[in-house]
């Protein structure tokens, strides 16, 4: 059956959402006040391929961190024996209070083989490949080391990707180092993206310590945010040729200096002053302002919407952006953490898909306690223009992204951000909006959302490789508790492939629904025209629908 009017799952799971108690919130609690340990490293004196900075740089991160209250342990053009040894010794300082924050900084040489990380000693004379492993130090010992610390946070900051590493003596086939997915607990950060190169700089510091360096003074300032406000200055200043690249799985809240805490009357006042000053800057055409909101807020309600936007300005004046690479899928023997177990999909999969006129999406809506279908919903992209996508006959509309706009019986949404252009497993981001009802009436709904998983869901359609986001919202005025999940594959196709909810009332469980992708047509230009759709299996399900990889 044909659904062309706004669907009661969407309509009554988006109003049941906006009754959520505070506790409902996936707020993240501070990190423990526990000891604070860094170890830092700088190398630059190698023979065939000597740098400036990294002693500079890890002696001026070494005193930050003094300043923030960590113990340092300061090691300088170190070789590998004692490299190893400095590394053992961090992690039994890890070891000793589970409320511990540790910190390991590295500045130096660094190279990938066979998508396993090598930090370089200055010691190295390598001539071959097979020297590499011998003597480099596999970056894989330090995860294992943190991984066994189990304490409460860990930050890894790697500016190790500088070019052409082993100077004259051999030439490594990959550039940069390879994509790893943060260990539990801990922040992994890049200096550029995977398979890129870092600038060793030519002023006091390279160009990426140097603006964390100036970050990390900032006082108050989230973790997080040090790190998109570092990874935006980098891409500014050096025209996009190098981007900083961080992979997270934080659970916890975390500042150098002073302590971050969320104060709901002073987000709400943050809100509605953002809300205001994006409607005005959302189809800015210049990055300066754009720049500004960013830094502003890194994690604030729209900050993906104008990063997205700020990409599409520098994209139009010019800017050619590195890409991180793609690493293969991932098997058991890379050795990587924080691979989803019994899955070999990695976290980078390819460039997202936008949405395409013709595109054509068919759903179905279970009720998640009777297990009944309860509708199917047919939606069709029938244009684009600007920042919308109009379905059907128009009436209803996106963003982008997803995010609703306008359902066909008047209801109308402000812009929000719980759908986002780029997905990475253990992103973390919020979204807020305020829906006004066809009879006038507005609610104010509250998100706090993450990147739970990276696995391989079943549905109707086929089989795919997706992101599975969880969420939980807050309606300012209390009410119900709301647990959402949604999956999806971006580089497959721009909507969602699942979207399940759980409606609480006083801890019990009241409402249950989810809507599922049954079948799915590629639009104009669309990959899966006349093929199978890379991610679906396949299969003819038994109720005869022909499935997305079909098309």
């Amino acid at each position: 059956m044909s659904c062309h009017r706004f669907s009661r799952f969407a309509l009554c799971l988006i109003l049941s959402l906006l009754v959520v108690p505070a506790r409902a919130l996936m707020a993240a609690e501070p990190a423990a006040g526990g000891p604070r340990v860094a170890l830092v490293v700088g190398n630059g004196a190698y023979r065939s391929a000597p740098l400036v900075n990294p002693a500079g740089d890890a002696r001026a991160v070494a005193e930050r961190l003094r300043q923030a209250g960590f113990g340092v342990t300061l090691v300088l053009d170190v070789g590998r024996r004692d490299l190893h040894e400095a590394i053992r010794k961090f992690g039994d300082a890890l070891l000793r209070d589970s409320r511990t924050v540790g910190v390991f900084y590295y500045a130096g040489h660094g190279v990938q083989l066979n998508w396993r990380n090598f930090m370089l000693p200055v010691d190295v004379r390598i001539r071959n490949q097979a020297d590499i492993a011998g003597q480099g130090v596999d970056l894989g010992l330090l995860l294992e080391v943190l991984g066994r610390a189990r304490n409460a946070l860990n930050l890894v900051i790697l500016d190790a990707c500088r070019n052409n590493p082993l100077g004259s003596d051999f030439r490594v086939d990959d550039r940069g180092l390879s994509q790893l997915d943060a260990p539990p607990g801990t922040l992994l950060a890049y200096a550029t993206a995977p398979g890129n190169t870092a600038d060793d700089g030519e002023g006091e510091h390279g160009l990426y310590t140097g603006r964390l360096l100036q970050e990390m003074a900032v006082p108050g300032a989230a973790v997080e945010d040090v790190f998109k406000r570092v990874r935006l200055a980098v891409r500014r200043a050096s025209q996009g040729a190098q981007i900083p690249w961080e992979s997270t799985s934080l659970e916890g809240d975390f500042s150098f200096l002073g302590e971050t805490r969320r104060e709901l009357n002073r987000e709400q006042k943050e809100f509605e002053a953002d809300l205001a000053a994006w409607s005005k800057l959302r189809e800015a055409t210049t990055p300066e302002p754009l720049e500004a909101f960013i830094r502003q807020r890194p994690s604030g309600k729209f900050a993906e919407l104008a990063q997205h936007r700020l990409d599409f300005v520098l994209r139009r004046k010019g800017e050619k952006p590195v890409q991180a690479s793609v690493s293969p899928a991932l098997a058991r023997e890379a050795c990587v953490p924080g691979v989803v177990s019994g899955s070999s999909a990695a976290s980078y999969p390819g460039a997202a898909l936008p949405f395409r006129p013709g595109e054509r999406y068919r759903y179905r809506s279970l009720d998640l306690l009777t297990q009944q279908e309860t509708q199917q919903i047919d939606d069709t992209v029938l244009r684009i223009a600007g920042d919308e996508v109009f379905f059907n006959d128009g009436s209803k509309v996106t963003d982008l992204f997803g995010n609703s706009v306008q359902a066909p019986d008047g209801t109308r949404w402000t812009p929000y951000q719980f759908f986002i252009n780029d997905y990475a497993l253990g992103k973390r981001w919020s979204a807020q909006f305020i829906v006004t009802q066809p009879d006038g009436s507005k609610v104010n709904v509250r998100f706090d959302l993450r990147v739970a998983a990276r696995e391989r869901i079943t549905l109707p359609a086929g089989t795919f490789d997706a992101y599975r986001i969880e969420a939980r919202g807050l309606n300012l005025a209390g009410g119900a508790e709301l647990e959402r999940r949604a999956w999806v594959a971006p580089e497959r196709m721009r909507g969602v492939l699942a979207l399940e909810s759980l409606v609480r009332k006083g801890g019990t469980v009241v409402g249950g629904e989810r809507t599922e992708l049954v079948e799915y047509r590629a639009g104009a230009g669309g990959a899966a025209t006349g093929g199978a759709l890379p991610g679906a299996d396949g299969r003819k399900d038994e109720a005869g629908w022909r499935p997305a990889s079909a098309y």
